[in-house]
């Protein structure tokens, strides 16, 4: 499954935001108007769905869709990274 597709399932399952016009330049909380509870559910949603651990030093720089996207790349292991598209 595309990752994009699969961030916006988890924001639609996992925490009931629903956006249709979710782009790689959306900012998260800002657009999405996510508290820190939820930047912080929604992050830990994302290590499990593609298994890995994201860095705090880069969490903490994320901010649109585009950049969590790619910071997921760096952190899936060899081989998979084919199947996250920017």
């Amino acid at each position: 499954m595309q990752p994009f597709i699969t961030l916006r399932k988890i924001l639609q399952q996992k925490l009931n935001i629903e956006s249709p016009a979710l782009r790689p330049s959306t900012n998260l909380k800002k657009e999405l108007d996510m508290s820190d509870w939820e930047w912080n559910y929604l992050l830990n949603s994302v290590e499990q769905a593609w298994k890995i651990s994201l860095p705090l030093s880069e969490t903490e720089e994320i901010v649109n869709v585009k950049h969590l996207l790619a910071v997921v790349k760096k952190q899936v292991p060899q081989g998979y990274e084919k199947g996250i598209k920017l």
